[in-house]
């Protein structure tokens, strides 16, 4: 595993009901307010991830719309999905 350059890094620590105090700096610098809406996932031994859904979500579309490009699909992927069905539905 690389260490990567993502800004400032602060030391936290859990507390008895493993609930983390984050530094309020840096939850600004990740543009996180209070009550904002997190998912969590574990990335390896020793590693927990919190980020917003909703760029979670803008960052699979444009992954999703940059591997159109790389095969050439000019097409809608959702037209294509009932299109399936549909000759599925028919038998052809």
């Amino acid at each position: 595993m690389t260490v990567m350059d993502h800004g400032a890094t602060y030391r936290v620590r859990m507390d008895a009901k493993r609930r983390p105090t984050l530094p309020a700096s840096l939850l600004h610098e990740a543009g996180i307010e209070p009550d904002h809406e997190l998912v969590a996932w574990s990335d390896g031994h020793g590693r927990v991830v919190l980020e917003d859904p909703l760029v979670m979500l803008a960052a699979f579309q444009s992954a999703v719309a940059k591997g159109k490009r790389e095969v050439g699909f000019t097409g809608s992927l959702v037209d294509d999905l009932f299109a399936d069905r549909a000759a599925d539905a028919s038998g052809s």
